[in-house]
């Protein structure tokens, strides 16, 4: 691994005696010189020393750069910058041999992370003295050790303490409901926390930041002058996208031309401006304000930047939720105008295009319009059998569901009581015809004709006993299909006369039941034609011809619809009386945006005008 070798400037350091050393490292103030006078010490106590360089980097990243050389002044030695480059591939100690002088390394390591080695360059070439000379580094590195995690624990204990500040802004600002107060609340924990004037708080609007919160000033508005500089600065940042800070630190080129004016202005000799961005575009900017004594450092830099891109979006977000519902859309159009028209955004644009001509077309182009409706077969006759007369069940041979013939016989009822009823009857004739032969031998007129109406009566009776007899065997007036009835379970039960027994319905003649929905009913006129798809047989679609449309509408489930009838154009053996399925009228060619968008609009009339 390439070294690079850096010449360290002296330190001043003049003592020749190890007390004088060991005053200086105790007495050191920073990191620089602390570490050269342990590189000093270390040197100073190596018989035969002849140079020492100390490296120092990012853990297991680096770069490792010389922090300490000595003597001071003197560069590193080749045989140095080897040992060393070889020392940080191998992550261990070396002894590398030359002539006249041999290198000894080793590596920094704290918790397994390498942060860089020692090199000394000795005289000594005896494997027994660099071996020692080896354990000596180890032992003195210690100290270096003890500072880098010193260091480490500082670093995390800065972080820690400003992620709590940080959090604790956050919750500042969430705890405020409104944009305006989250803003002023937020501006002004933040002038306490961070020890300033004044910290205002901008967003863009029109192409310029408008100051929305200044600390310490609820009604800031009168200050006309002060808010339109602090806009101004923070517009000077926002141009260039980039953190500002006056006095300008070492190495950076901005013009701070408006910051400066703002401090000569107010008396703020330290200002900061942080700009933040949603999304790609620029949404505002924080300004920091301090008096010329109190500098914004690096972390304070830090920690304004994390409170910013935090608590901005936190008060983007509030600042859209309180503005009127106008103003939502203005922006949102405004958005998506800036996206449809600007650069970059390739597939919403050619999304919008697609959907420009998908309207077209469907504007121009038309279709076959359908009605869709439920549908369902019946007969197109329904026989209903009823009881003659009143009597009880003696057999069933058939039930709803059941396939006959003409003829067939459903049920037959109990003759028994109608034939003793006939004999009766008979009995009774009899004697009466015996009563008129004698009354006519008597030549006793009225007699014979009270007789006579008597037998006749008996003959009545008889004849009506014996159609009733004929009438016991329920049978099928013609071949179908037994729609409903079922007497398999009520043999021997009592049934009246007219009592509906059983439905039957032809197998060969069937009219289909639409029920149409009353928004589309005006559409439906009889003579239109259609398919119908049933449940049971969905791999075969039936014709029909509407023949019928009911005038009455019908409520059931939440929805209204009329009664339109139709003829099946052509028949199966699959088909069955109370089948389902699914209809579509074909009432003719519409536009497409017309068919895909009438229900919509018509229901939108409908709720206007129910509302206006």
């Amino acid at each position: 691994m390439p070294i690079a070798v850096v010449a360290e400037p002296s330190s001043g350091l003049k003592a020749e005696d190890a007390g004088a050393l060991w005053r200086l490292h105790s007495e050191a103030a920073t990191t620089d010189a602390f570490l050269h006078t342990w590189l000093a010490l270390q040197c100073s106590m190596i018989a035969g020393a002849v140079r020492g360089v100390l490296i120092l980097g990012a853990p297991d990243a680096g770069p490792y750069v010389p922090v300490s050389l000595w003597p001071t002044g003197q560069a590193a030695s080749p045989l140095l910058a080897e040992a060393a480059g070889r020392t940080l591939e191998a992550r261990h100690g070396l002894i590398v041999q030359g002539l006249p002088y041999a290198a000894v390394t080793c590596p920094v390591l704290v918790d397994g992370q390498l942060h860089g080695l020692v090199a000394v360059e000795t005289s000594l070439q005896q494997e027994a003295a660099l071996q020692e000379l080896v354990r000596q580094l180890q032992w003195g590195l210690y100290g270096i050790e003890s500072s880098l995690r010193s260091q480490q624990s500082l670093q995390e204990q800065t972080t820690r303490e400003r992620l709590i500040a940080t959090l604790d802004l956050v919750a500042s600002v969430l705890a405020e409901e409104g944009f305006e107060a989250a803003a002023q609340t937020l501006a002004t924990d933040l002038a306490i926390r961070l020890d300033c004037d004044r910290v205002s708080i901008g967003f863009v609007r029109d192409q310029h930041a408008r100051v929305v919160a200044v600390s310490h000033s609820a009604d800031f508005g009168e200050r006309m002058n002060l808010t339109r500089a602090i806009g101004t600065a923070m517009d000077e940042a926002l141009d260039q996208k980039s953190i500002i800070v006056l006095p300008q630190r070492q190495g950076e080129v901005l013009v701070t031309r408006d910051h400066a004016a703002l401090a000569r202005l107010y008396g703020s000799d330290s200002v900061l401006t942080v700009p933040f961005s949603v999304g790609e575009a620029s949404r505002g900017a924080f300004t920091f304000e301090r008096p010329a004594g109190r500098p914004f450092d690096a972390d304070a830099v830090e920690l304004c930047q994390a409170v910013v891109a935090l608590c901005s979006r936190i008060l983007e977000a509030k600042r859209l939720n309180d503005r009127f519902l106008l103003s939502r859309v203005q922006d949102a159009a405004r958005e998506e105008l800036v996206k449809f028209t600007g650069p970059r955004h390739f597939g919403r644009k050619l999304a919008a295009f697609l959907l420009l001509a998908a309207a077209v077309f469907f504007s121009f182009a038309t279709g076959e319009y359908k009605v869709g409706a439920n549908a369902s077969l019946e007969g197109s006759v329904r026989r209903v059998l009823v009881a003659p007369f009143d009597g009880y069940v003696a057999n069933a041979a058939h039930r709803a569901g059941d396939v006959v013939a003409a003829g067939a016989v459903l049920a037959t009822l109990d003759e028994r009581d109608l034939k003793l009823e006939y004999y009766k009857w008979a009995s009774q004739r009899a004697q009466y015809a015996k009563q008129y032969q004698e009354a006519m031998a008597q030549h006793d007129r009225a007699q014979s004709s009270i007789v006579l109406a008597q037998m006749q009566q008996a003959e009545a009776q008889m004849n009506l006993l014996a159609d009733q007899l004929a009438r016991t065997q329920i049978t099928a007036p013609f071949g179908g299909l037994v729609v409903s009835g079922d007497l398999s379970q009520s043999l021997g039960t009592s049934v009246k006369r007219g009592q509906v027994l059983f439905e039957v319905s032809p197998l060969n003649a069937y009219r289909v039941v639409l029920e149409v929905d009353e928004g589309e009913i005006s559409n439906v006129v009889a003579g239109q034609s259609g398919s119908l798809l049933l449940t049971s047989i969905p791999g075969e679609v039936f014709p029909f011809l509407i023949t019928h449309l009911t005038p009455i509408a019908v409520s059931r489930e939440g929805r209204s619809y009329f009664r339109v009838e139709a003829l099946l154009g052509r028949t199966s053996d699959r088909l069955r009386p109370g089948m389902e399925g699914v209809a579509k009228i074909e009432v003719g060619r519409r536009k497409l945006i017309w068919i895909g968008t009438h229900k919509l609009v018509d229901w939108l009339r409908l709720t206007l005008w129910s509302r206006i």
